[in-house]
């Protein structure tokens, strides 16, 4: 549990098979860590978790386009990060990493932590040989020199074959998680606008 709540956490997701356990996510993070939590889904995401769910769980309207409008919110990808305390993106997938390292904001989410200044905790998800890949290795070195906070990804079946189905599944927020969200909360982390170059 964290020592210090924030007022108000974004949590992004991606569409690892991971997002289909968001809505009890909320409710861990809303009872630990953050008094108001507003989410935003992929498209891919949108399709592995309802977004009623999603809403009803986090008590706040759920995006997922940049034409999205709600909750008085017109701009989305630059009003959603506004009075946030800490940005945190589960799951991370292969492809938003790439996105994000290479400044390509053709969608909700990338464009959305382009633009936050709120301290950023990025959780990588995937298959063994995707994260372990030269590209995505290359792509979270930039992403940790850029100021977001990766943490390592966690313990997870192969969905592809059910190896280390009895092992690996365990409760979430796993502790390095929990460390780097206690470490932002509490100013001991650098914010992602002291991030290099800015």
């Amino acid at each position: 549990m964290t020592s210090k709540r924030a007022r108000k956490l974004l949590l992004c997701v991606c569409g690892g098979y991971q997002a289909h356990t968001v809505p009890g996510f909320i409710l861990s993070l809303r009872r630990h860590v953050a008094d108001e939590v507003q989410v935003v889904l992929s498209h891919a995401a949108a399709s592995l978790v309802a977004r009623d769910a999603v809403e009803i769980a986090s008590r706040n309207p759920v995006f997922v386009e940049m034409s999205d409008r709600a909750g008085g919110v017109y701009v989305p990808h630059i009003e959603l990060s506004k009075g946030v305390d800490i940005t945190l993106v589960f799951p991370a997938t292969v492809n938003l990493l790439g996105k994000l390292a290479n400044g390509i904001a053709d969608e909700l989410i990338p464009a959305l932590l382009m633009a936050s200044e709120s301290p950023t905790i990025i959780v990588p998800v995937g298959n063994r040989s995707l994260i372990a890949h030269p590209a995505t290795q290359r792509n979270l070195k930039t992403l940790r020199a850029d100021g977001y906070l990766v943490v390592d990804p966690p313990d997870a079946v192969e969905v592809s074959s059910a190896e280390d189905i009895d092992e690996r599944i365990g409760p979430f927020p796993y502790p390095a998680l929990q460390m780097c969200m206690s470490a932002v909360l509490s100013g001991s982390l650098p914010a992602k606008a002291q991030r290099a170059g800015t």
